[in-house]
């Protein structure tokens, strides 16, 4: 996490307009106007274009993204950062988006730094200097402190005062490295460096962990486990009250048949057997990146290693096999939704695009055996469709037709009678994955009367606008753009 620090707690989007010519001018001029037509900031190289960009790289790009909104602005830069990877233009990006709504106060910082007083080698075995360089930036240890008389740099008062002669605790040197006053992308960089594996593991990583959670909790964060690399435990911060608890251990999808049954072979480790059905549905055993989001192009690698055909191929012949996943449910809701979130986002999103799974019957069992007790048999209800973001966020959408809520009258087969008992069982499930952590979303089947499933799908207006809507502000919510 190298480069320069941006000193300001919170980043306006005028940072981001500025900052996006900084990144470009690495580009050579003659080639800049055809980069801008690449990344949509205009449409087409015009005859004097070249000749402007020489005279200044960084007035060309300036004048063409002066008027762009806030959405377009933040959707250029991540097409900018696609291409020319910077950090200081990815945490002006993460500050107004993931870290726009929700903030953690200075008092509580203040807290957190308090807590790792009680911690001994604050970055384990790694060098202090490089580590704290990894966190805050070269630049920001380079600069000089004014209350200091010789004006010294802060590594060299760190090296000082912190290594040579320890008279500054946790909480003085990293007050020193600007934790306080450091962009939120920062800080949480900070408290996830400090109990990654490798600076500190087992016993030692839960418990600052957990203290660091127990300040962290006034503002509404936790810093807790989101996945595992190479067994050990990966930590990142939350919102409290979002994020499902522990790490996937089995993705189970896309049925085009019967419903699979599932045994646990060892409910210790979470090991799951299909036992009947497993060529109808599709079985992903990766882990999950760091992020704790599985993306389309995730998904799409490793279903085209499985077929032996390259990435783009593999793209087409998954999407193909979740079709006809969905299609064969039998849902116009179903279809609507799938059709819909796809065809509005792939281009939109690229390779940000989280992989929207339909028929899920198992993504992780988060269960103990103690918790589960001598059940063997899974007994999960199937999802409809499944989100998985960033930080153990899970989102779950379900289509309700009338067999959720209500049953056949048999003296009149084509009238349907509410049922109390469906309704609760539907309404006790939800509250269970809520108390589980995950968001759950359902749609009325009566909401996609103008989808016809026979012959070839067709998704009317009114399911296609009211898809749109849900989709453009649900990911809007969780950060994307």
């Amino acid at each position: 996490m190298v480069g320069s620090s941006i000193k300001l707690p919170a980043v306006s989007f005028e940072t981001i307009r500025k900052l996006i010519p900084d990144v470009l001018h690495e580009v050579k001029s003659y080639k800049l106007p055809r980069v801008c037509t690449e990344l949509g900031i205009q449409p087409s190289v015009g005859p004097g274009d070249e000749t402007e960009a020489h005279n200044s790289k960084r007035s060309y790009v300036s004048t063409r993204i002066a008027d762009l909104g806030e959405d377009a602005l933040v959707e250029l830069a991540r097409k900018v950062l696609r291409k020319y990877p910077n950090e200081d233009l990815m945490e002006a990006i993460v500050e107004l988006t993931e870290h726009g709504q929700h903030r953690v106060s200075k008092l509580v910082r203040g807290d957190v730094l308090k807590v790792l007083n009680r911690f001994d080698l604050l970055f384990g075995d790694s060098p202090v200097l490089q580590s704290l360089e990894e966190v805050f930036g070269a630049a920001a240890l380079r600069e000089g402190g004014s209350l200091w008389l010789d004006n010294s740099s802060v590594s060299t008062q760190i090296e000082q005062h912190y290594i040579r002669n320890p008279d500054w605790s946790n909480e003085d040197m990293l007050i020193q490295c600007g934790a306080l006053t450091c962009t939120q992308f920062r800080f949480f960089a900070l408290l996830e460096k400090l109990v990654h594996p490798m600076t500190r593991r087992d016993a030692e990583q839960a418990e600052m962990a957990g203290a660091i959670s127990d300040a962290l909790k006034r503002d509404g964060f936790v810093l807790k486990q989101t996945t595992v690399e190479s067994g050990y435990a990966i930590y990142g911060v939350v919102l409290a009250q979002a994020g499902v608890a522990g790490t996937m251990k089995n993705l189970i999808f896309a049925s085009t048949g019967e419903k699979p049954e599932l045994v646990f072979r060892d409910a210790l480790n979470n090991d799951v057997e299909i036992t009947k059905h497993a060529d109808k549905v599709l079985v992903y055993e990766r882990p999950l990146p760091s992020s704790g989001m599985l993306l389309w192009s995730d998904l799409r690698d490793w279903y085209a290693e499985t077929q032996g055909v390259d990435s783009t191929e593999g793209s087409k012949m998954l999407y193909r096999r979740l079709r006809q996943s969905v299609i064969g449910a039998n849902s116009a809701g179903e279809y609507a939704i799938f059709q819909g979130y796809y065809d509005r986002f792939t281009k939109r999103l690229g390779d940000r695009l989280p992989a929207l799974l339909p028929q899920v019957y198992l993504h992780y069992d988060p269960y103990t055996r103690r918790e589960r007790g001598a059940e063997k048999f899974l007994a999960r209800q199937r999802m409809d469709f499944l989100l998985m973001l960033e930080r153990g966020v899970r989102i779950v959408i379900e289509i309700d037709g009338r067999h959720h809520y209500a049953v056949k009258d048999q003296s009149v087969p084509e009238r349907y009678i509410a049922n109390a008992q469906l309704y609760a069982e539907m309404a006790m499930e939800d509250r269970r994955l809520r108390l589980m952590g995950y968001e759950v979303y359902r749609f009325g089947g009566y909401e996609f009367r103008d989808v016809d499933l026979a012959g070839k799908p067709q998704v009317g207006p009114e399911a296609q606008r009211r898809v749109a809507e849900f989709f453009d502000r649900l990911l809007a919510r969780h950060g994307f753009r």
